[in-house]
């Protein structure tokens, strides 16, 4: 239907077949993960593959779509926006139809209600994918919830070179550096195609050079997708995420728990929104995950908000914390013999 939009897209085979047969068994299913993950290029695969076998059929970005547009799409007729009063009449005219919804990057509960509420009155045969980078928003409103994965290393090869090199830009040249890619990625496709565009061309001495620059100062276009979901917080939210992206990644939850409530900022309640929102997992040894690029956008809203001096910093970790403590000590010292001078 929409040829253009699956143009130039590399998938996760893996990926789309666990999701490809949750749609033989359960009718509303949920693609849930991080920001850049996947979660759109997963529904457009499957909505290319498979609309063909439905009656009626819609891709909605939740964002964009109204119930009225939602209604006029799968009847291919115009819907006002005043019949939406009447939406579940519309509906029931679906109602020995096959139908086949994707409403896309769904960021409130209000949302899905309004968009997905009247789904139910429509056959077993139809199906309704919703994709968020909130779980919380898909308990007990989808019969399945699908993570997506983080790409495997071979994978991830694949799309990078694929973006980053042309046949007239030779690839062994450049084997040494394709490992810091894949490390920087860390198995999201959005970061190794931001990434590759970047360096396509390029010459290794710019490649060295990003590599470097990228160590201390994310992508900004990459930041913009992954704060999404940190925008979202609450202020006690933001505070638990950052306490973790700097101090907590790898302990144990309990502890981590523990400290952040004597603090007062409500972990038993904030930990389980980061979960949900994919800013944050929970190993099987009950220890405290974030991916990479996470922890480096937290570096990153510390930046902008305090600056580039480091001792106005909120937070500091590693070797920064201790070059600030030096410096003080220094400082202390100076003060010290001024005042006994």
């Amino acid at each position: 239907m929409h040829p253009n939009e699956l143009e130039g897209v590399v998938r996760n085979e893996k990926n789309c077949q666990s999701v490809e047969s949750l749609l033989k068994s359960f009718r509303i299913i949920g693609i849930w993960g991080m920001g850049g993950i996947g979660k759109t290029t997963i529904a457009k695969v499957l909505f290319a593959k498979h609309f063909a076998q439905y009656d009626h059929v819609c891709f909605a970005n939740a964002k964009q779509y109204s119930v009225s547009k939602l209604l006029s799409e799968l009847l291919k007729e115009e819907i006002s926006p005043s019949d939406v009063v009447i939406s579940k009449y519309h509906m029931r005219r679906l109602r020995s139809r096959k139908v086949l919804i994707v409403i896309d990057n769904v960021e409130s509960s209000d949302q899905f209600e309004y968009l997905c509420r009247d789904y139910h009155d429509l056959t077993q045969d139809s199906r309704l994918i919703i994709t968020t980078r909130d779980r919380q928003l898909l308990n007990e409103r989808v019969d399945w919830i699908y993570k997506v994965k983080q790409w495997e290393d071979p994978k991830s090869l694949d799309l990078f070179c694929l973006e980053a090199f042309v046949p007239s830009h030779p690839r062994a040249k450049y084997e040494h550096l394709l490992q810091r890619a894949i490390t920087y990625a860390g198995g999201v496709p959005l970061a190794l195609k931001l990434l590759a565009s970047h360096l396509r061309t390029r010459d290794i001495a710019f490649w060295e050079s990003s590599f470097k620059k990228l160590d201390d100062h994310p992508d900004d276009q990459l930041n913009k997708v992954l704060k999404v979901s940190y925008y979202e917080l609450d202020a006690l939210q933001k505070k638990i995420f950052l306490d973790i992206a700097f101090f907590f990644i790898g302990e144990k939850k309990e502890c981590v728990t523990k400290i952040l409530d004597a603090c007062g900022f409500e972990p038993n309640s904030g930990i389980v929104v980061l979960k949900d929102k994919a800013l944050i997992t929970i190993s099987n040894n009950h220890t405290i995950q974030m991916h990479d690029l996470l922890q480096k956008m937290g570096s990153d809203i510390i930046r902008n908000d305090c600056g580039e001096d480091l001792a106005a910093h909120t937070r500091l970790s590693g070797s920064k914390a201790r070059e600030v403590i030096e410096e003080n000590k220094v400082r202390a010292r100076k003060a010290y013999i001024f005042h006994h001078s």
